[in-house]
């Protein structure tokens, strides 16, 4: 399964000119992700980068501990990222996501607003480094099925060995909570790879 959509990501990057596709893993979760900057597929407005993504995360109840044997989290999302003004090298971005999931047979579904940002940081390296973090939440009122509420918080910290590939190492915590119970789909460290076309 993670085989074919590894490649369906690879063949849409080519197809669909993605500005991002993304692949982070630790000793027992995958997660894979892709970004297509609509501005590249059209004429593009100039102001600043628009992205439509997905994302699927294949946790394990060992980087849990509240869910017995966790499905896939599959995720649509769109986000606006712009340059912030007077900040050298900040960038923010406001955005949308869509979450599904099963968790113990509980049908769990959430649209949760966030935050990222990423910053280039002003070091004086072989290489860039930039640091960078994500926080989304979706209140009772944005959950859907048996769900009751949605919160991700992410931090992570990359470096770019070559134009356009990053490698990252990170953390995130993503809670999943059930009307019945809390829960935490994920709470681990991962490092990945990252490509920017």
């Amino acid at each position: 399964m993670l085989k074919k959509i590894l490649l369906s990501s690879i063949i849409a990057t080519s197809a669909f000119a993605a500005h991002q596709i993304e692949a982070n893993v630790n000793s027992r979760d995958v997660e894979g992700q892709i970004r297509l900057d609509m501005g590249q597929m059209g004429n593009g407005s100039g102001l600043g980068k628009t992205y439509f993504g997905a994302r699927f995360l294949k946790g394990d109840n060992n980087n849990s501990l509240t869910i017995a044997n966790p499905d896939p989290l599959m995720e649509l999302s769109f986000m606006v990222q712009n340059s912030v003004r007077g900040v050298r090298g900040l960038e923010l971005g406001l955005g949308i996501k869509g979450e599904y999931t099963k968790i113990d047979g509980n049908i769990y579904s959430a649209i949760p607003l966030g935050l990222e940002a990423q910053l280039q940081l002003p070091l004086n390296t072989p290489f860039p480094l930039y640091l960078g973090g994500a926080l989304y939440y979706a209140p009772s009122a944005l959950s859907f099925k048996d769900a009751s509420s949605y919160m991700e918080t992410r931090l992570h910290l990359d470096f770019e060995p070559i134009d356009n590939g990053r490698i990252e190492v990170g953390y995130r915590k993503i809670d999943t909570n059930l009307k019945t119970r809390d829960v935490t789909y994920n709470d681990s460290w991962y490092f990945g790879l990252r490509l920017d076309f």
